[in-house]
């Protein structure tokens, strides 16, 4: 291959609004996560084409190495093991509690599938909670809002970007809890034939450019 020919890389990401999601129109993946990617890679001549799926089937084209990369916390126990993580993060989560006052003594939780959340999922099961798992983030605020269940965990954008969406008002309803703050990285798979290539772009990119975060790059 000629030195000046463009790769191609393959990135899977979450459907995680409003940093993934899939655009109705175009029916192709958007988001910062993308716009974001891209734009570093462009420097390195790295095309990416790009999967928006929900985190389970993320994991398992990583597994299978069908995708080469994706971003991610590190914690995450449904992810692959050899997953190799870039020193720089991409960005924080914020990650609540929300419970409907009117049903706060119920013990159930709508989540994802795949999540632990950090060790909530086990601590909220150790005192008798019911998970009710969705595949993506929307999902699960769906259910959550339908009052199907009595609490959600969830990030706080995904949350924020639907409420946002549907011009809804839950200040009066619900109680948010915040739980923490985590990072999130880009996460290449150990299987990918592109692992030093992209581990080396993202590292390059965030010394040349002294980003502390890769979501400040606008």
């Amino acid at each position: 291959m000629p030195s000046n020919a463009k790769q191609t890389v393959t990135m899977g990401t979450l459907v995680f609004p409003p940093m993934a999601r899939v655009d109705q129109q175009s029916n192709k993946c958007v988001g910062h996560f993308v716009t974001i990617t891209k734009k570093i890679l462009a420097e390195y001549a790295i095309n990416i084409d790009v999967i928006c799926a929900p985190p389970i089937r993320i994991y398992r084209l990583l597994e299978n190495a069908k995708v080469d990369f994706t971003i991610n916390i590190k914690s995450t126990k449904a992810m692959p093991k050899d997953m190799v993580f870039v020193d720089t993060p991409f960005s924080t989560l914020s990650l609540d509690l929300y419970t409907h006052k009117d049903t706060a003594s119920m013990r159930n939780v709508a989540a994802i599938r795949g999540f632990g959340y950090h060790g909530f999922r086990e601590e909220l099961s150790a005192q008798g909670y019911e998970f009710f798992d969705l595949p993506t983030s929307i999902s699960a605020i769906q259910l959550f809002l339908k009052k199907r269940t009595s609490h959600l965990i969830s990030y706080r954008s995904p949350v924020d970007y639907y409420i946002q969406e549907k011009k809804l008002n839950l200040k009066d309803d619900v109680i948010i809890e915040p739980l923490l703050d985590v990072p999130t990285y880009y996460a290449i798979s150990g299987k990918s034939p592109h692992l030093e290539k992209l581990q080396a772009a993202f590292n390059d990119y965030a010394s040349k450019h002294q980003l502390s975060f890769f979501d400040q790059i606008k």
